[in-house]
């Protein structure tokens, strides 16, 4: 009975040191890869800029920089250098460094080198101020993935012109993060994450686990609305 115990012992011993030696050798969990994007330019090509008026460019997940490149605009031997304001972290406007500016022109250092035509004059008010009905927090299966999103419920439909999203967490006076708008929808996915790594320019920072949000409207030229009376997020991660 002795023999039999010590070999039990002896038994569990092995195992637990597998166990140990097995632990010891798995990897720990991979870190976060770096942040990557491609420059878009987000003002829409139909129709002419006004010359006094700038044009968006954002950062989208899935290229290969970590900022924006230098933008510029050409037309034949012509060069225009563009003026840069973050409007957001990782959002921008880009306003031509001449006086006035006309005719077409290529958009070099974003994917595809779009051309934009300038020519009228005046731009447009800027965009109306949001008007939030509620904000929901939730768990979307996707891929066989879990996927945290926060969606805000507008209580008119997005302006047509309005081409950018901005949320400005907890009393933060500067926007924490932006998503690109869906005009005549009454409603934005405004946080959206895959796993524990979401890939954020740098300054961004995804929402709290709860307290206030504030929202404001971007439009095609780069201006911004004010930003809507605090609504409370929803409790979560």
């Amino acid at each position: 009975m002795r023999r039999l115990s010590s070999a039990l012992i002896f038994v569990f011993v092995l195992a637990a040191a597998g166990a140990l030696a097995q632990d010891e050798e798995s990897p720990a969990a991979a870190p976060c890869p770096e942040a990557t994007f491609q420059p878009q330019l987000m003002t829409p090509l139909a129709g002419r800029i006004p010359r006094d008026a700038s044009i968006v460019v954002g950062l989208f997940p899935g290229g290969t920089l970590r900022e924006l490149p230098p933008v510029q605009l050409t037309r034949r031997r012509r060069e225009i250098a563009l003026r840069r304001e973050a409007i957001a972290p990782g959002l921008y406007r880009l306003t031509p460094d001449v006086r006035r500016i006309y005719g077409r022109y290529d958009v070099s250092g974003v994917v595809g080198s779009p051309q934009i035509v300038f020519g009228r004059p005046g731009a447009p008010a800027p965009p109306t101020t949001p008007r939030v009905d509620r904000v929901d927090r939730y768990l979307r299966a996707s891929g066989g993935e879990m996927r945290r999103e926060i969606r805000a419920h507008f209580g008119f439909p997005i302006p047509q012109g309005v081409i950018a999203v901005l949320a400005y967490w907890g009393d933060d006076a500067s926007p924490d993060h932006w998503v690109r708008a869906v005009p005549t929808r009454s409603d934005a996915v405004i946080w959206s994450a895959e796993g524990a790594c979401a890939p954020l320019p740098e300054g961004a920072s995804p929402p709290p686990a709860s307290g206030p949000v504030r929202f404001a409207f971007v439009d095609q030229y780069g201006q911004v609305s004010q930003p809507s009376e605090p609504t409370a997020l929803p409790a979560g991660q």
